[in-house]
This record gives structure tokens, C-alpha cells and sequence, in this order.
């Protein structure tokens, strides 16, 4: 194994000149091998599993916790920490003498899935789009109350950077999660798990650690018809990451999520270095529950426990599903804990660790003394014949807020003067993305994976897998510019079927030249379980704009995506007035999305992620698809995904990390550093990383100085501005720049200034040493950038330590 990964492992090391000036080149080798071997990684004498202790918010818990595990029998103990049959997709033993309940567990990052009278929330990505922290924490809490009153204890959401995705841009269910970078993604994590607690329900952040593909992600070969092998014999695939990138790049957004305060941290399908991530007593034991001191439970991904001694002696506390689902994931656990404690294969203190990580957060969110509803869906009833009810759990202003969030998300790609839309009278819609599915809005299933018809499945609201739900309703595009044509007194007109064939070509070429506007929906849908094999659209959507702009001057395309569209055939076309990306917005899909064609709404949303030309401009490897036993993904690219890859290879995108046009303009000015130091007031939990520069009293987290950049609105109409604040560090093998702060300036009226502020901690300013095993701030000069994009950075300055 070693002689696989002694090449990237070389790569890391020379980066780092402290590692090289400190240590001799054998030792920190060595040091990092050490977290590469699979046995290391399993071995618990090495990284126990420390005791759990309530940390710094869940003290009065804890001890609640810890006098109620001190009653309970081994039997008991066992069956707290496994799934069983029940009406959730998760659901835990209970223990009726000491009055704990059977615990739902239940998807999914977008709404109580599977379950009717509920709401359809954006996607993560539309939330990430907005850069906008209140609308990230306000959709969490408004899902976590939906969930708290269908009655489900712990939701199986949010995702907290697995799949982060700025390495493979073709993965399935990146779409579940926010930003392609680490920074970024950590501060929407912060704000959704903070949220969801907040609606009195337990997070799981989800999926840990280093979960970037969807091939080969486990070995049922269920959903994975694609492997060759039979079922349960090829491994699942293993990210070989190294132990800088692991902490600079994956694992910074769950440590913004322990911080907030989850509840539970979910390990992933895929192996890590080798090991299983549930069974993984480094990535467990160590980096999670030791060096970010996570005071919760790890659950398993649905399948993701791979044996009984492994999982039990490495980290893992709650395997799911256990014994439901037919047992077809397997009967782990349960009485084979308690033949474990009885012959000295874990101890009975490490068992009791389990359950007070499972109690803690259960009396802390206070559901021992207000009991949530009882539930009356029934999401297995595939396995069982209890009754259905139903209950709506939809507040008045959800709505609301589900459309904000799709109109602050919407990302203004290009403008030759085709938006905002100057009433017009002769309309043309083209595209059913722009109308309802045929066969009713949730026809395509729970997961959203049985779509059967094409490009006749209606808006995409949402993608696919058990991270969807199901819509009460969808305002369709369509819906909302018919009312808007009502109220205008403009002629509509749509056309949305559309195939390759001579019949659709004439109706378009029909239509078009009479309009005054052309109005094109495409969209492209991923799934959790499948990469995409490209970045295309369909044959015939693409058949569809190119005689859209051979026969009207004035196209304006609207896209919702799960992610990048290859753009490039048509992009630069002069009739293509316009170009939107609307991502997925859940139900009121059109609502959100009007109003900022109509201009009652400038577009302030930016793209969180780069979106290149091509896929030969991404990191290569992104998928590995080879028919092995023993499949590995090689992070080669090191810290350098996304746009930090395209800087240090200079490749230029189509649009930057971070871009979006708005129908105003914006100056930036006056770029102060304010080197005042300010104590650590945002864990709600404290970590226990290490740092250099500790004294005893600091902290990680303590904000070392505060920059601040003027923004002016020198156009005509209100609008919304994203400032974005880059760092260069000086320190070798580092990216060229990395965001550091954003700073969302909101309703800014023509000719009004603000000031938009960027808190910089300590940690946005260190490096990891792979050899002291810390985070430091290197010695030399800072350049900090301030603007609208990672390329468009009109304000520098410079700080020094």
C-alpha cells in the first residue's frame, strides 16, 4: 500500500517547510504513514475512544444522562445503541423502566421525506447560493420544526461537508450540501446546525468523512447495479486523503458543526485510508471525539456498519438500521454487545459511552419533559402493516421563506440587456422545466428516482435520493408568469414539449419570431447513489435552445441544476440576451423566481462553486469508476479543489467562485484592518485543537483582527451585494488565495453606502504542521482582498502577525 500513496504523501510533506526545518524527512514520513496504515487506523489501543464529559454546553445533561446509564442493564444498554423495525427509517430501542422512547430517526436534508403534509425546502446548494447566514439558519429551523412536529427526534440532516464536492463536480448529491469550499461550507454549517437545534430536534452532520463520489460508495450492488462484482463482496471505495488536507479541507466544516452543537455526526459508506469510516478509531476516536472533543453520538450511514468488534471498539454508538429493513444490512450488535462486554471484547464503561452520548442531547433538547407528538406516518410500511395517518406541520410564513430563499439564490450569469424584463406583451415560454410534470408532482417517487419521462418531468425542484421529500404543491415557472402576464395584460404562449423532430422545430420556429421575449427552461438532474458521467443537458434540451436562438434575438435561459451545466455551445451567442441559474428551489419554485425576472427583486445570488468550461478543467480522478475488489480514490489534488485548483493551474473558468451580476452596480472602498483581538464568542462547544500560539487562556476560534470594506450602490435600483474577503498566506504549498469571510450587505437603495465587516479568527489565519500535529500561524505577510468574486478583488491590504 504504501508504494500507491508514497507519492502524494511526498507531495504534502515538501509543502510544508516547517514539517522539513523541524524534523528530519524520516520522521515526519513516518508520522504520516501512520495515518495511512488500515491497521493504525483501526487500532484502538492507539486511539481509544475517549469518555464522553457533557463538554462546555451540555454539562447539566450530562449529568441527567449519567445517572440515568448508571440504571440500566447491559441488555438495555444494548438496545438503545441499535436500529429497530418501527415507523421511521431509524429508530432505536427504547427502555420502557427508565421512561426512554423508541428515538425516530428520519430524512432528510430538505423536509421529512416520505411524509405528506410537510413542506418542500430549497436544496442546500440555493441555500449555499444566497450567502446569506439568516437564510441558512432560518431554513434549518423552519425544517427541524417540520420535523419536531411529525414527531421525529433526530433528522438525518444537515449535510455538513460529505460530499463537499469541490473535487468532483460530477457527484451525485453535492447537491444536498452548500459551498465547494471548506471555509465557506463550515459557516453554512454553523448556521444549520444551529438552526435545527435550535427547532428543539437533534442534527446529525453528515456524511464523515471525505465522501466524494457515489460510485463504488458501498458494496450491496443494489443501487449500484453498475459494479461487476457480486453483491457484498467488492469494497467500498477508500479516500486516501493526507492528514494536511484532511484537516484544512474535510475536516474544517464538521468542526464548525460540533461547535454549533450537534447532536450526532453520521460516518460515511466509503472507507478512509483504507479502514471503514464507522469502524475508523482514528477518524472517530481521535480526530472527531478527541481533537474536535465532540460530545455526541456517531451513527451509522444506513448500511455503513460493516461488523459487531470493529464499529463497537472504534467510535461508532448508534448503528442503523440494525435489525430493520428485513436485516438486510446485517444483525450487528444488539445481543452481540453483550456477549462483547461479557467476554472482554469492549468494556461496560465503553458501552455506557454510547448511550450517554445518545441521552445527553435527548435531555438537552429537553424530550424527556416535553415529549414531541406522536408520529403517525409510516415510513417503512414496506416491512409493516401499521396505520397511516396524516398530519400538515406547515406553518403560516414557510412559504414566505421558501421563497426568499429562491430569490435571493438566483444567480444572474450574463445580461445584454435582456433582464430585467420590461413588461412585455408577447411572451414565449419553451421547456417543460418550465411547467408541472404531467403524471402530478411527486410522481417521480420518495427518492425522486423514478422518473420515467424524460424531458417531461416538470421543474426540478429538488434532486434525487433520500435526500428529497415530497411537495404539498409546486408553483411551476409557468404558473407564476401566467399570473404576471394576467395582471400585465401580456399574451403567453409555451411550448413545452420538446423533442429532436421536425414537429417541435416548426412549432418553435413558429412561435418565437413573434414575441418580444423568449423565455428558455433547461435543467440537469443528479441523484445520491450515480455520478453524472458529464456536465451536459440532454440531446434534445440541447436541440431546443439552439432553435430558441435561431429564431428570436431575445433569449433569456433559465437553468435549474444540481450543479455545473457545460454551457459552452451557446454561452457567448448574441440572442441569448440572458443567462439565470436558478439551482433548485423547492416548492414555490416560480414565485421565487419571477419576481427577479420582473425586476421587483435584483438578483444577488453567487455561484458556490467554479463553474468551468469544461470537465478537463477540474481536478482529474474526480471519479474512479475501475472494476477493482478494492477500489481507491487518491486525493492527489491535495487542498487544491475547486477554485483553488483553477488558480494554481491558471485555468481560466467560465465563471469564478463566487460571481453573480446584479441590475445595479457596486463600488468597494476604503479596506481597514482593525487589528483589536477579540475572545472566541461563538462555540457553544469548545474544541480541543491544538494550536502554537496557546497560552492557557486563547482560544483557536478568538478573532485576531476584524477588516471592513465600504460598499456603495452607484446605480439606479436597490439592490444586495456578497463581499468577499480572501487571504494569501505566506507559507509554501499553500493555494494562491482562500476565502476567509463574507459579508451579505442586503436592500442597499441607489446612491446608500454600507459597510460590509469580516471577523478573521486565528484559525483562518494557520496552517496545519503535519508534524507537530497543530494548527500555527506562519511568520511573513498576509495580503487580504476584498471583492466580488475570488477574481474581481479590487481592495488590498496587508497584515502581519
Amino acid at each position: 500500500m504504501k508504494s500507491q500513496v508514497l507519492g502524494p504523501l511526498l507531495t504534502a510533506l515538501v509543502s510544508s517547510t516547517q514539517a522539513v526545518s523541524a524534523y528530519s524527512f524520516e520522521r515526519a514520513l513516518d508520522q504520516v504513514f501512520h495515518r495511512r496504515d488500515a491497521l493504525d487506523n483501526a487500532n484502538r489501543t492507539k486511539w481509544p475512544s475517549p469518555q464522553a464529559n457533557g463538554g462546555t454546553g451540555w454539562a447539566v445533561a450530562f449529568q441527567k444522562a449519567n445517572v440515568t446509564v448508571s440504571q440500566m442493564t447491559l441488555e438495555e444498554l444494548a438496545n438503545l445503541t441499535i436500529g429497530i423495525d418501527g415507523r421511521c427509517v431509524g429508530n432505536t430501542g427504547s427502555v420502557p423502566r427508565l421512561n426512554i422512547p423508541s428515538l425516530c430517526l428520519q430524512d432528510g436534508p430538505v423536509g421529512v421525506r416520505d411524509v405528506h403534509g410537510i413542506s418542500q425546502f430549497p436544496g442546500g446548494v440555493t441555500s449555499a447560493a444566497t450567502w446569506d447566514r439568516d437564510l441558512i439558519y432560518a431554513r434549518s429551523r423552519a425544517i427541524g420544526q417540520e420535523f419536531h412536529d411529525q414527531g421525529v427526534h433526530i433528522p438525518l440532516a444537515p449535510v455538513t461537508g460529505g460530499p463537499l464536492g469541490g473535487r468532483n463536480v460530477l457527484e451525485g448529491r453535492a447537491w444536498e450540501g452548500t459551498f465547494a469550499d471548506p471555509y465557506a461550507c463550515g459557516e453554512a454549517s454553523y448556521q444549520a446546525i444551529a438552526g435545527m437545534a435550535d427547532s428543539g430536534v437533534a442534527p446529525v452532520a453528515k456524511h464523515f468523512i471525505a465522501y466524494e463520489q457515489e460510485t463504488f460508495r458501498n458494496a450491496y450492488n443494489a443501487t449500484e447495479s453498475y459494479s461487476v462484482f457480486p453483491a457484498f463482496e467488492q469494497l467500498p471505495i477508500s479516500s486516501n486523503v493526507d492528514d494536511k488536507t484532511t484537516h484544512e479541507v474535510y475536516l474544517w466544516a464538521f468542526a464548525e458543526a460540533v461547535r454549533a452543537g450537534t447532536a450526532y455526526v453520521m460516518c460515511s459508506y466509503n472507507r478512509v485510508n483504507e479502514t471503514h469510516s464507522c469502524g475508523n478509531a482514528y477518524s472517530l476516536n481521535y480526530l472527531l471525539k478527541t481533537e474536535l472533543n465532540f460530545q455526541g453520538g456517531v451513527v451509522s450511514d444506513w448500511g455503513a456498519q460493516w461488523d459487531n468488534v470493529g464499529t463497537a471498539q472504534n467510535g461508532l454508538d448508534l448503528g442503523m438500521p440494525g435489525i430493520a429493513f428485513g436485516e438486510f444490512y446485517g444483525t450487528f450488535w444488539g445481543s452481540n454487545m453483550v456477549t462483547m462486554v461479557n467476554n472482554g471484547t469492549i468494556t461496560v464503561q465503553e458501552l455506557q459511552d454510547k448511550a450517554l452520548r445518545i441521552l445527553t442531547t435527548y435531555y438537552h433538547l429537553g424530550m424527556d419533559t416535553n415529549p414531541l407528538p406522536e408520529i403517525v406516518f409510516n415510513a417503512l410500511s414496506t416491512f409493516n402493516d401499521l396505520p397511516i395517518g396524516y398530519r400538515n406541520v406547515r406553518q403560516s410564513g414557510t412559504a414566505k421563506l421558501i421563497k426568499e430563499i429562491g430569490s435571493s439564490s438566483v444567480t444572474l450569469l450574463k445580461n445584454i440587456g435582456g433582464l430585467p424584463l420590461n413588461n412585455p406583451q408577447r411572451i414565449a415560454v419553451v421547456g417543460n422545466d418550465a411547467s408541472s410534470n404531467v403524471l402530478g408532482i411527486n410522481s417521480c417517487g420518495q427518492y425522486s428516482w423514478g422518473c420515467d419521462l424524460n424531458n417531461l418531468n416538470g421543474t426540478l425542484s429538488i434532486g434525487g435520493g433520500s435526500g428529497s421529500s415530497f411537495a404539498p404543491y409546486l408553483i411551476t415557472p409557468l404558473d407564476a408568469l401566467t399570473q404576471r402576464a394576467i395582471e400585465t395584460g401580456a399574451e403567453i404562449g409555451a411550448i413545452i414539449t420538446h423533442t429532436n423532430n421536425s414537429g417541435a422545430s416548426a412549432s418553435i420556429i413558429d412561435l418565437l419570431p413573434t414575441v418580444d421575449v423568449t423565455l428558455v427552461f433547461v435543467d440537469r438532474w443528479s441523484t445520491e447513489g450515480a455520478d453524472l458521467l458529464n456536465l451536459n443537458i440532454t440531446d434534445d434540451q440541447d436541440f431546443m435552445i439552439t432553435q430558441a436562438v435561431n429564431s428570436s434575438s431575445n433569449v433569456v435561459l433559465v437553468i435549474h441544476s444540481t450543479g455545473v451545466v457545460n454551457i459552452e455551445k451557446w454561452v457567448d451567442n448574441e440572442n441569448i440576451t440572458a443567462i439565470v441559474m436558478a439551482y433548485l428551489p423547492g416548492q414555490e419554485a416560480g414565485s421565487g423566481l419571477v419576481p427577479v425576472l420582473y425586476g421587483d427583486v435584483s438578483p444577488s445570488g453567487k455561484i458556490p462553486w467554479t463553474w468551468g468550461k469544461s470537465l478537463e478543467d477540474y481536478p482529474p480522478n474526480g471519479v474512479v469508476d475501475s472494476h477493482v475488489y478494492s477500489p481507491t480514490a487518491n486525493f492527489t489534488e491535495g487542498v487544491f479543489i475547486d477554485y483553488r485548483w483553477f488558480d494554481k493551474m491558471n485555468i481560466t473558468p467560465r465563471y469564478e467562485f463566487g460571481f453573480g451580476l446584479s441590475y445595479t452596480t457596486f463600488n468597494y472602498s476604503d479596506l481597514v484592518i482593525n487589528s483589536t483581538t477579540i475572545s472566541d464568542y461563538t462555540s457553544f462547544m469548545t474544541t480541543a485543537e491544538k494550536f502554537a500560539e496557546y497560552d492557557g487562556t486563547n482560544s483557536l476560534y478568538d478573532v485576531l483582527f476584524t477588516a471592513s470594506a465600504t460598499i456603495t450602490n452607484t446605480g439606479n435600483v436597490t439592490g444586495s451585494e456578497v463581499a468577499q474577503l480572501y487571504i494569501s498566506i505566506p507559507e509554501d504549498g499553500q493555494p494562491v488565495r482562500m476565502l476567509r469571510g463574507f459579508d451579505k450587505v442586503k436592500d442597499l437603495g441607489a446612491g446608500s453606502l454600507a459597510t460590509a465587516s469580516f471577523p478573521i479568527r486565528r484559525k483562518d489565519v494557520s496552517v496545519w504542521s503535519v508534524v507537530d500535529q497543530q494548527w500555527y500561524v506562519p511568520n511573513g505577510t498576509f495580503t487580504i482582498s476584498v471583492g466580488s468574486s475570488s477574481r474581481n478583488l479590487p481592495l488590498t491590504a496587508t497584515w502581519t502577525p
